[in-house]
Parts: C-alpha cells; sequence; structure tokens
C-alpha cells in the first residue's frame, strides 16, 4: 500500500523522530509512507490512505473528496481543530465543560465580572497563549496578544494544574496518561515541563470518554479531562495529538504501531 502522512513543514521539522516511526511500522503491514508538506496545498495523486497531522480541516476535505480514506476525517478535523466549535458541539450534547464565552478579534470584548478566568486562543495548541487573567488590563494585553486568532474566556478549573490525557483508537481507550503542572506554571503540558505518569480511569471518566466518543469517529484522538466543582469534565479533543508523554509512560506500548494495525483491518473491512 501506498499512504501519505501530511504535515506542515513546520510540524514536520519537529517531529521528524515520529514520521519516522511511520516509516518503521510501515514496513511491517507492507505500507510506504510519503511524507508531503501541505502548506502549499497537496500534490496530485490518489494513495491508498492519508494520515493528516495537521489542523487543516481543508486539506482533509479535499483527501475525502479525491475519495481517499482520510486519518482523522473532516469532522472531527473541523470541530476539534477549534476549541470554540469544540466546546459548542460538546455542550450541545450534554457533555460537560467549563462554562465559557467565545468571542472574535472585531467583537466587542465579553465583559469580565469576576477575575481570574483563563483566556485561550482557539486553535492554539500545546498550551501556547493560555493564560490566567486577573485584571481588565491583563485582560486587554493578553487577547491583544492572541490576535488574530478567536479565543474564549473560560472559569478557572477548581482543581487546577491537573489533567489526564485520554488517548483512542478507533474508539476504544488504549491509554491514559496524567499530567501535572510544575511549581512555575498553571498548565500541565508535557511540552511545558508538566510531569507526566501512567494512570487509570475511574469509572465516571471511563462513561465520559464513552460519551465524547459516541458523537465522533475517531481513528486516533486524545480527549483531555480537567476537574471542576468534583466532577470530570473534558477540556479539549486534539485531531493531532501528540504521543511522546506516552511513550515515556508506558514502556512497550507503541502508538503508530498500534494505529497502522488499526488502519490496516479498517480498510480491509471498508
Amino acid at each position: 500500500m501506498t499512504a501519505w502522512l501530511i504535515y506542515e513543514k513546520a510540524g514536520a521539522e519537529r517531529n521528524r523522530g515520529y514520521i519516522e516511526l511511520h516509516k518503521k511500522w510501515g514496513i511491517k503491514y507492507g505500507i510506504e509512507f510519503s511524507l508531503i508538506l501541505c502548506d502549499e496545498g497537496l500534490p496530485d495523486g490518489k494513495p491508498d490512505f492519508a494520515i493528516v497531522r495537521a489542523m487543516r480541516p481543508d486539506i482533509a476535505e479535499e483527501l475525502e473528496s479525491r475519495g481517499i480514506p482520510t486519518f482523522n476525517n473532516s469532522h472531527i478535523s473541523r470541530i476539534c481543530n477549534n476549541k470554540a466549535r469544540t466546546y459548542e458541539y460538546l455542550h450541545k450534547n450534554n457533555i460537560p465543560v467549563i462554562p465559557w464565552v467565545s468571542a472574535t478579534q472585531s467583537d466587542t470584548p465579553p465583559k469580565i465580572e469576576n477575575f481570574p478566568k483563563v483566556i485561550k486562543p482557539c486553535c492554539g495548541h500545546g498550551g501556547a497563549g493560555v493564560s490566567i487573567i486577573r485584571s481588565d488590563d491583563e485582560y486587554e494585553a493578553r487577547r491583544k496578544e492572541i490576535a488574530p486568532d478567536e479565543y474564549i474566556i473560560q472559569e478557572l478549573a477548581t482543581e487546577i494544574g491537573r489533567d489526564k490525557r485520554v488517548y483512542v483508537i478507533g474508539n476504544r481507550i488504549v491509554a491514559s496518561v496524567q499530567r501535572i503542572a510544575d511549581g512555575n506554571d498553571f498548565r500541565s503540558n508535557f511540552s511545558l515541563g508538566g510531569k507526566v505518569e501512567k494512570s487509570t480511569l475511574t469509572k465516571e471518566e471511563e462513561a465520559l470518554i464513552g460519551d465524547v466518543c459516541k458523537l465522533f469517529e475517531f481513528d486516533l484522538a486524545g480527549i483531555d479531562i480537567m476537574y471542576h466543582k468534583g466532577r470530570a469534565v473534558i477540556n479539549e479533543i486534539e485531531d493531532v495529538v501528540g504521543s511522546r508523554m506516552l511513550y515515556n509512560t508506558h514502556e512497550g506500548l507503541d502508538i503508530v504501531d498500534l494505529y497502522l494495525d488499526y488502519i490496516v483491518n479498517k480498510l480491509k473491512e471498508s
């Protein structure tokens, strides 16, 4: 089989090791991967399938229009790469999230009655641009830093600095990792120095993940759980989910191997 592994140029440079893992495990499954940099669009051609590792719903839509099996699909890419769309979709389907308001930079900024709050870009990744704001001056400064992106204002989680990343393949839970912020940052992201450890899920958390999976057809995704007012809530869904912390905490589990096995079997069944 032939496959396109699709990145934007900057993402490919950051993830060379992950790209090599796809090529390595591809040999096992008889898959020949070609790295495609999509910054300026897609080349002609029709591989047997494509894995999209860029936050680009337009790319996923183009692949699907060509009849190319696409992992993840454009519905997931369109919703899960925008936090406002994610929260709106989850809330509409009775999935608990921390209360939020969203706005574009051209809107009149939503008035904040009580500080502190969290501000985050709608299309950010890895904790970039996420800040606690404690005054109107901080609010204005952080909003300008996020421009021109849309942004979200959200209540501060009552259990700050701790969350769980749950990895799913084909809507099945594969593993979970607990992330704990270091003492200098409220964000628990591994890329920002957060500590990570292998974790298990409670029955409540498993049920919550199951409810989210009913709304999507995930191939590979990460679902982030936070804790607010005594309950588990969804903080984010990662379409282009990173796996560094998974390799750091789950010896002997190779997510790329599992993913390619899933893809090969899914294509056989289609």
